[in-house]
């Protein structure tokens, strides 16, 4: 382990303070990464570690919790093999808190949110002609409807998103199936990486546990919480994380929360729509605090209005496909009031990997959309660009056309797999102008269940 310098403006902390672990290593505590429902993450100079420290009820360092024994409780937890979760590898010696490794580039799923911060430093890049706001988002009316839709295409729009929280949704699938629960899901603890293929890892790994029948404990991150665990009915158990997770998954694709509507915003208000100005959760705390713990309808529920959307938000038959729009009206609707209604992982993994391999980047404004249901990019009315079709029996993905290699992943010929479905199982060299597709030289031919389509460009 490296020693590491580094002056802390993190909260929690002193300036400059220097923490040591069981090892005898220094650490000095650098900016806040990441705020949970157990406790806050500081970067330090290594860019490869990271302090996590547990917090109280009142945002103080917790110095009651024994982390020896959570050490080796953790230790002791039968992960899956190769699951792509953070660990602990030291115990600080004088404080509460361990060392954790971070791979060194990655930023937390909230970095797909816009906060204020990144919105003034969006809005200083164009005043100054750094960045230039594209065409077709200088025509909206409202600037923060616009730099919120500007974000959103540079942090890889759709697409990316729904690759990312497949890979997130496979993780937690295996953890569940391994008979354990995470309990602490949000966009604080889910990371990812900046390549192409968005590795994804979970941290806080002290949130993992068994499940337990009776008793337990109940972690979350507010906002975040099943409506049962809020309401103090149960414990945290794998359908808890699955609502936690469709929370996450709706916020990050749509922009809104999925309880945070008219009911809570606008209660004698029905006007409003999904390009109309973004509102800050919290008007009425009575009524947020209803929504929060599930006692309000689902914004888009099917037989229930009353709780309608009427602030920003990305219409869902942009941003999701009808299979994983029904999971979050399964999720959502019935699964509010019976948890056992909810979907389970395996299923989000499976819909969310679909829909991301039947999406396409629009070579115009980098929105993405699903290919086979537009003619045109419904955000910038761009013709939709040409695009190489791969089809099996099983699956189907398209590569778009300024692609020069494609890769065929696992789950194009076999069963989903939530540890495989992202393994490159042959490589491909794409020609746009002679419509061929080659395995790489060196590489395995392909199997005759696979063809190859190329769809022209519309006009």
């Amino acid at each position: 382990m490296k020693m590491n310098e580094s002056v802390n403006h993190g909260i929690g902390l002193p300036s400059q303070k220097t923490l040591t672990d069981e090892y005898g290593n220094l650490h000095y505590p650098a900016d806040e990464l990441a705020r949970g429902g157990q406790g806050v993450v500081f970067h330090t100079k290594d860019a490869d570690l990271a302090i996590k420290q547990p917090l109280d009820a009142s945002g103080n360092v917790d110095k009651s919790v024994n982390m020896h024994q959570l050490f080796q409780s953790i230790r002791l937890l039968p992960l899956p093999s190769g699951i792509s979760i953070s660990l602990p590898v030291a115990i600080l010696r004088d404080e509460p808190g361990y060392v954790m490794r971070l791979l060194s580039g990655m930023k937390p799923f909230s970095s797909f949110d816009l906060n204020g911060n990144t919105m003034n430093r969006l809005r200083d890049s164009i005043s100054s002609n750094e960045l230039e706001l594209p065409k077709w988002l200088s025509e909206v009316s409202d600037e923060k409807v616009a730099l919120r839709l500007f974000h959103y295409a540079n942090t890889g729009s759709t697409r990316r998103r729904l690759l990312a929280l497949s890979k997130c949704a496979s993780i937690l699938g295996r953890l569940h199936s391994a008979g354990l629960v995470y309990s602490d899901i949000s966009h604080n603890n889910v990371y990812i990486d900046g390549s192409d293929n968005c590795d994804v890892w979970l941290i806080d790994s002290d949130n993992l546990r068994f499940e337990e029948y009776e008793g337990g404990n109940a972690v979350f991150t507010p906002h975040y919480g099943a409506p049962e665990v809020v309401q103090g009915l149960d414990k945290s158990r794998p359908r808890t994380d699955c609502w936690s997770f469709a929370v996450m998954s709706f916020r990050i694709l749509a922009l809104c929360h999925p309880f945070i509507g008219k009911r809570v915003l606008a209660p004698e208000d029905d006007g409003g729509g999904w390009d109309a100005e973004p509102e800050e959760d919290g008007a009425q705390v009575d009524l947020d605090e209803q929504a929060y713990a599930g006692l309000l309808p689902f914004i888009d529920d099917e037989n229930d209005k009353t709780n309608s959307p009427v602030s920003f938000a990305l219409p869902r038959e942009l941003v999701a496909s009808p299979e994983i729009r029904q999971l979050f009206q399964e999720s959502f609707g019935p699964g509010r009031i019976q948890p056992y209604r909810r979907p389970l992982m395996p299923f989000w993994a499976c819909e969310l990997a679909r829909a991301y391999d039947r999406f396409l980047d629009c070579s115009g404004c980098r929105m993405s959309y699903l290919a086979h249901e537009f003619e045109k990019c419904p955000y910038c009315g761009a013709p939709r660009p040409g695009f190489l079709r791969v089809k099996t029996d099983r699956w189907e993905a398209i590569s778009p056309v300024d692609a020069k290699e494609f890769s065929l992943r696992h789950r194009l010929f076999n069963p989903f797999s939530l540890e495989n479905n992202d393994d490159v199982e042959y490589e491909a060299v794409v020609n746009f102008e002679t419509n061929s597709v080659e395995p790489v030289r060196g590489t395995k031919p392909f199997p005759e269940s696979v063809s190859f389509e190329f769809i022209k460009r519309m006009k």
